[in-house]
Parts: structure tokens; sequence; C-alpha cells
């Protein structure tokens, strides 16, 4: 019989701890809501591994912990189960009331440890990654891992109404936990429209992590199509190579579309900003998504968008207002929202405006914060 979960205590606020794969994921996903607990009086908890962004994070006022076992990527039995004893001794020691978890690991290991000590878990699923959908042995063991874990959740909060429903009809979760919130949110203020008078004419961006699975394959074979047709327009690509990833691009092969002259990569970069201001439209063809951030952060730019048909970019590129959808992994129905979005009749500014419409309305950050408020309470 699970122990029974403490009241959050009304005399005082309660000690609120967060939990991500990376210190990184914490400051530039999370740092709204650690910010507006702090400002409302809560001792704020950071759990993650040590990294660059720990000095940023401990400076908005909160404590940081750096967790000595939690891996990215692998199931290890042994090293998950010391990961859950070392969260469950933090929510401990550190007289936890209520945790919020995000990214996988977190999500099952530390909801495992706050039941164990009667801690109040609201659970974030951003996305469902390549472990989950991929099928085969390991994804049975994550599925029943999540069941598992999650039964004590308070509230499990997804970034799309298909994940939602996936773990619904999979008996993961139940109606009374689940809930959707609008992604990680934006800081609108951080990205001022710009107008597309600043906009390099003909100029395509993908911004990500080069994985298969953002559609970096298909976004490279449509700039290949569209070149055919209109060797003036730009592809580029912005993002890092992540070879941990099952299904990351290889430097040779990246070093092979640039050699061809199909993309023009840019690397990897802190700021994204002056990147979206450049550009016309900005791309992501992914296979699936929890609420891409990059889109939000290109609607409040004010761009037009071209997304994949597929959960969590749907929410965020609606056809005919902001921009075009098309096929997952159809690179030539991609060429053909390129060229349409190339043509000289297309209104990219009024789409432009109208994404960042979409993004006051639904996805700014102090929306998404309200849910877990909510959660909170």
């Amino acid at each position: 019989m699970p122990p029974q979960v403490l009241p959050i205590e009304r005399s005082a606020p309660p000690t609120i701890a967060l939990v991500a794969n990376t210190a990184w994921n914490l400051w530039n996903f999370r740092r709204g809501i650690i910010e507006a607990l702090l400002a409302e009086g809560h001792r704020v908890i950071l759990l993650a591994p040590d990294g660059p962004a720990r000095a940023a994070l401990e400076a908005t006022g909160a404590q940081f912990i750096a967790l000595q076992r939690l891996r990215r990527s692998g199931l290890n039995p042994l090293q998950d189960l010391a990961l859950t004893r070392e969260l469950a001794q933090h929510y401990r020691r550190e007289g936890v009331a209520a945790v919020l978890h995000y990214t996988i690991k977190p999500v099952i290991f530390g909801s495992i440890a706050a039941r164990r000590n009667g801690v109040r878990s609201i659970n974030t699923l951003t996305g469902l990654g390549y472990t989950f959908l991929a099928g085969g042995a390991t994804a049975w063991i994550v599925r029943h891992l999540y069941r598992w874990a999650l039964r004590g959740s308070t509230r499990v909060f997804f970034h799309n109404p298909d994940d939602r429903d996936l773990f619904l009809q999979a008996g993961l979760v139940t109606g009374e936990q689940a809930g959707v919130v609008p992604g990680s949110g934006v800081r609108v203020a951080d990205f001022p429209l710009v107008p597309y008078a600043q906009a390099a004419a003909g100029h395509f961006l993908f911004v990500g992590r080069l994985l298969a699975d953002k559609g970096i394959r298909e976004y490279v074979a449509a700039a290949r199509l569209v070149r055919r047709e209109r060797p003036d327009l730009v592809f580029d690509v912005l993002g890092p190579l992540d070879g941990e990833n099952p299904t990351g691009i290889s430097a040779a092969e990246l070093e092979g579309w640039i050699g061809e002259g199909v993309i023009r990569y840019a690397g990897a970069t802190t700021d994204v900003r002056p990147h979206l201001a450049r550009a016309a439209v900005v791309v992501l063809p992914s296979y699936r998504e929890g609420c891409p951030r990059v889109l939000l952060e290109a609607g409040a730019t004010g761009r037009a968008l071209i997304g994949a048909d597929v959960a969590g970019v749907r929410e965020v590129v609606l056809p005919g207002v902001n921009g075009w959808l098309v096929p997952a992994r159809d690179a030539a129905a991609l060429a053909a929202a390129c060229l349409a979005a190339a043509d000289p009749a297309a209104d990219l500014p009024g789409l432009g405006v109208r994404s960042r419409e979409l993004v006051l309305s639904v996805f700014a950050e102090e929306r998404v914060i309200a849910h877990y408020r909510e959660a909170l309470a």
C-alpha cells in the first residue's frame, strides 16, 4: 500500500523541487516557472546533472543540487535504482512537498521516489521520444515503467492532445491525472516582432538537433528539388549534431550536404533570434513533437511557418492562417510548400503577424505557468 501523500502546509509556501536531465533544460525551458515560484515565496530546489547553466540558475535564488546518478540515455537497472534512491534522499533531506519532473528518466524514477516519500508529483511529458515510439523490447519496458511510475502522480501534463490520448488509450494514466499544457511557453518579450523588411527574401531556415526524426533529411531533399527550379532560394540549417541519439546525422553526411551546396550550415548557437529575424520562412518537417519551441519562437518573431502534419506541430502551424502543413517524410510535398512560400503572391507578412497572434493568445509563458500554479494549489 503506497504511503499517504502529505498535504501541502498552507501556513508558509512549501518547498518545491524541479528535476530535469540537464541544467540547460531547466534554464532554457523552466526559468519562468522557477522565477514565478520564487516570487511567491517558495523555496525552490533544482536537481539535474551539473552543467554550464548552473550559475545562471543559482543566480535566480533557487538552490541547485547536482545529480550524480542521472544518465540521459540507456536503461541500466542498477544505475536507475541508484538514481531513484538519490532523488528520494534529496526529497527527504530538503523537505520537498511537491516536485515537478521533466524529461523521461526524472519523470519515471523521480515519480517512484516521490511516491515512496509521500511527495506530490506533477509530471510533464514534453515529447514521447525515440525510445517510446521505436517499438521493440525497450519500448515495451518503458511503457510498463511509465504505467508503474505514474500511478501515484497528482497530475501528468502533455504538450499536445495526441500524446495525452495515446497514454490514455494505453492505460498509462487516468483521465483525472492527464492534462495538456501549451508547451514550455515563450517569454514573448524576449522575441519581439521583427518586420519582414528585415528578413532575407527566399531564405528558409531549419532549427534543431540534426536528427533524422526532426526531418532534416527531408529538408535537404526538398532543398535539392526546389533549387533545381529556383536556384536563388537559400536553405539554412542551424543546430548541433547529436551523436548520442540513435537517429543522429553523422558529421560526414552533414559535410556532404555542405559540399554539395544544397544547404548552408550555421552551426549551433545560444541565441537563435538573429537567425529567426533573417529567415523568410522557418521549416520543421519533424516526424513527431511535443510542442516545438523553435516554431513558437519563430511565430513570436512574426515568421511564416512550414511543418509536418504530425502531433505537436499541427497545434502551432495552421494551414492558411500562419503557414503550410505537409505530410511527414514527404520531401516532394515539402518542396511544393517551399515553392508556394517563395511565390510573390504569398502573403508572408500577414502569415507572420498571425503566427505572433497565435503565440500571444495560446503559447505565452504566463499561460503555461498558470497550469502549474493550478496543479500546485
